[in-house]
């Protein structure tokens, strides 16, 4: 193997993105739950606050599996006689020492259309990619046919680096129907990964590889199905779509009184989920566990907490009075 070659398969297992990166999106099981991170026209589509967040643990045959959480806040408000919606979204992955964040801000602008409501949204944040690698120690006991002497590593670093990042989206959301489409990471931002090799990679040691994060394309649609006054069935689908895969989930989701939820996800990558909910007090609260079957992740499980609440809770009450003439 060559040194070169054996520098860059180490990027990729720390999941540093190239032009041979995966999927830096990586899908969640309940989608559906955080759409407006993944399309910012669902900012303040529903008449309501709604605060969702999503916790995401994989477990892979490396240690310090990745971890990802997903907070969303967004709510709608009218000016100049139209309809509009802010949000904001926060993000955070975790691989290893690999630390990627999102911070970023939404507008939605939303006018009546047909017997629903047509969105279009625009997202910009910052991301942050920090990666600090300390002692990685890849030894030549370990790998075969390697030039390495004993007691010689290879030190990987990546420079802290904050990127601008923008997204735009656009959907329609009805009573029972919801359509959307997105593109993320639009203007594809650009970042340096460096290695310091020392000695034992001349050919490395001032190198810097130039990479990006690739635009993201998602499709969203969902339905109600009403069969019962308590009972709906909700067929969904989302494709997420980028330079290097396709991937797709199909889900139907059943939920009982407005309470009691639960449900099956296909996913293109032969995974599947299942997942079950429930509304508590006004906080909707949920699991998932997918399973894979290729790949080095093993399974996945996932929880999302969800609170939504009316404009009016931040309204001052009027207290009671009475008339000075009834006294």
């Amino acid at each position: 193997m060559k040194k070169r070659q054996f520098f860059l398969i180490i990027f990729t297992l720390f999941c540093i993105a190239t032009k041979s990166h995966a999927q830096w999106e990586a899908p969640v099981s309940h989608y559906w739950e955080a759409k407006s991170y993944y399309n910012p026209s669902f900012a303040g589509a529903k008449d309501q606050i709604s605060t969702t967040a999503v916790y995401q643990y994989q477990r892979t045959v490396f240690k310090d599996s990745p971890q990802r959480i997903i907070l969303t806040a967004n709510m709608p408000f009218d000016f100049l006689k139209r309809k509009h919606g802010v949000g904001l979204v926060v993000y955070s992955g975790n691989i290893g020492s690999l630390r990627n964040s999102l911070l970023a801000a939404q507008y939605n602008f939303r006018q009546q259309l047909g017997t629903g409501m047509l969105n279009i949204g625009l997202q910009t944040g910052v991301y942050d990619l920090s990666y600090d690698s300390g002692n990685i120690g890849i030894f030549p006991d370990s790998l075969q046919n390697s030039n390495l002497q004993n007691n010689q590593q290879l030190n990987i670093n990546l420079t802290k680096k904050q990127v601008a990042d923008i997204s735009a989206g656009i959907s329609w959301t009805g009573n029972r129907f919801f359509v959307g489409l997105s593109i993320m990471h639009f203007n594809q931002p650009l970042f340096y990964t460096a290695s310091d090799s020392g000695n034992n990679f001349p050919n490395t040691s001032t190198d810097s590889t130039q990479s990006q994060i690739p635009r993201s394309y998602n499709f969203i649609a969902g339905y109600n199905i009403r069969l019962l006054n308590s009972l709906e069935i909700q067929p969904m689908v989302w494709v997420l779509h980028d330079e290097n895969q396709t991937q797709t989930q199909a889900t139907v989701k059943m939920e009982y009184d407005k309470r009691f939820s639960g449900g099956i996800t296909l996913n293109s990558e032969s995974d599947y989920s299942v997942f079950a909910g429930t509304t508590i007090q006004g906080f909707r609260f949920g699991y998932a566990y997918t399973l894979h079957n290729k790949g080095i992740v093993k399974d996945s499980h996932e929880l999302f907490v969800r609170y939504d609440f009316t404009i009016d809770s931040f309204k001052p009450k009027m207290k009671p009075h009475k008339s000075i003439r009834l006294l």
